[in-house]
């Protein structure tokens, strides 16, 4: 599986553990109608997910020819279905030449409509990414890989940690996986992946973080 890599990677445990996982996710996340994109380390928001596996439409490489801060108009519009341009002006702080510009380049690509004044998210682009799935590797500090994967359900569909065998066979009951409702992922010494305990699927809550990775697939996606 290609893997689009944000930033350097240092080589030891974890990057052999995540390498295996990378090496077997078209057979842990299948998507029949949907390509699949992942990557190492993307930043998004404040925090850099160690893989992130998206399925994603077609259409979303159109984001490839805007610019970052149509994201914001992405999500809000998201968010309230349809504003008026003075409302998306006030609710961004984007200047109203900017929002009139990025609007204008949204309607062309297909990605809002426009009435009169007012604006709205066309319907494939309210689930233009129809799965995020992230996965935090750890050799041993199952707790943290557990805060990370918990942090991640703010933008993601679906959120693993991903230990070795001896780790992930000791820690598969313990209740904070069913409470938080994060999946559980075994790799062993043969380089196989085993899914321990699969994720409880959340909605995305802060929609700036998932048109955030809309935007970078479009602009990677296809490197």
């Amino acid at each position: 599986m290609n893997v689009a890599y944000f930033r350097p990677r240092k080589y030891g445990p974890e990057s052999a553990i995540e390498n295996t996982v990378a090496n077997r996710i078209p057979n842990l996340f299948t998507s029949e109608a949907n390509t699949l994109w992942t990557a190492g380390s993307p930043p998004i928001g404040a925090g850099m997910p160690d893989l992130v596996v998206v399925s994603y439409e077609p259409q979303v490489f159109a984001l490839a020819q805007t610019e970052m801060p149509t994201i914001h108009i992405l999500a809000y519009l998201r968010v309230v279905g349809s504003a008026r341009l003075e409302t998306i002006i006030g609710r961004t702080g984007i200047p109203q030449k900017t929002t009139l510009r990025y609007l204008n380049d949204l309607v062309e690509l297909k990605a809002v409509a426009r009435v009169d004044d007012t604006y709205s998210l066309l319907p494939v682009w309210r689930q233009i990414l129809p799965e995020i799935v992230t996965i935090e590797v750890k050799v041993t500090n199952w707790k943290r890989a557990i805060e990370q994967a918990a942090r991640n359900h703010i933008f993601a569909h679906r959120s693993f940690v991903a230990l070795p065998d001896y780790v992930a066979q000791r820690v598969r009951l313990e209740p904070v996986f069913r409470q938080l409702g994060i999946g559980l992922l075994s790799v062993g010494d043969d380089h196989m992946v085993s899914v321990l305990r699969r994720s409880r699927r959340h909605k995305p809550r802060v929609w700036k973080y998932y048109y955030e990775i809309a935007f970078l697939a479009a602009r990677h996606g296809k490197d």
